[in-house]
């Protein structure tokens, strides 16, 4: 399944309180995040309209987090550096 990412603002208040929560009781912010998100899938998916292949996709995902297979943010963009040092290196300059 392929990886997507969220950008979140918060307003400074709430990011200071949420990082302090996450420091003091030693919680991954990216971790805490994700589990809010799939608490609230759990609690709520049966509220959407999903066709088959849909609901079938949205239960493989939350198979794959519960099992742990998923991507943190700095292996998502150690592997976009990656990808991005190939391009670079695969490139060649042309001489007009």
């Amino acid at each position: 399944m392929r990886q997507k990412s969220i950008t979140l603002r918060l307003p400074e208040v709430e990011y200071k309180a949420f990082t302090a929560i996450c420091d003091e009781k030693g919680y991954s912010k990216t971790g805490k995040i994700r589990e809010f998100i799939r608490n609230m899938v759990k609690a709520e998916i049966e509220e959407v309209e999903l066709n088959a292949a849909e609901w079938d996709r949205v239960q493989e995902g939350i198979q794959e987090i519960e099992r742990g297979q998923y991507a943190t943010f700095e292996e998502m963009k150690r592997g976009l550096a990656r990808k991005r040092n190939r391009n670079t290196k695969n490139f060649k300059f042309r001489k007009s």
